[in-house]
């Protein structure tokens, strides 16, 4: 599933949509998801909720590998490992992720959580290549 207008569509990714990511490019092991910082994306010490992080850059982490997978496979978490590196109170989060490695059943992820110029956290997974149905 690399088409961007499906990926964005209401009601195809629940969760994505419910925080409020978008994804901008995709394709060739590499993608580019947003979202505009919210309110209800802040902890009781207001700021942004480091789970809206670890989200934004898991999924595109996922969808990074779906770009480069066979119709019918799904890309499963098996593992992620996120380091914050600034607190986050406004703006455009950014994540930038792409494939690191992949074999035939795993591959190795990494991405990059922005807001402007400030890096906000670095993310490395693992993801599963699982066939669905």
């Amino acid at each position: 599933m690399s088409d961007l207008t499906t990926l964005n569509q209401e009601g195809f990714n629940k969760y994505a949509q419910l925080i409020g990511i978008e994804f901008v490019e995709i394709g060739e092991g590499r993608c580019r998801a947003e979202l505009d910082v919210r309110e209800d994306h802040f902890h009781p010490g207001q700021i942004v909720h480091g789970g809206v992080a670890f989200s934004l850059a898991d999924s595109s982490m996922a969808m990074a590998i779906i770009s480069k997978m066979e119709t019918g496979y799904s890309a499963n978490t098996i593992e992620l490992k996120i380091s914050y590196m600034s607190a986050v109170t406004e703006g455009r989060m950014v994540s930038e992720a792409w494939i690191v490695k992949q074999g035939r059943k795993i591959a190795f992820m990494e991405a990059r959580v922005t807001v402007g110029e400030k890096l906000v956290a670095t993310a490395t997974a693992t993801f599963a290549m699982v066939k669905m149905g």
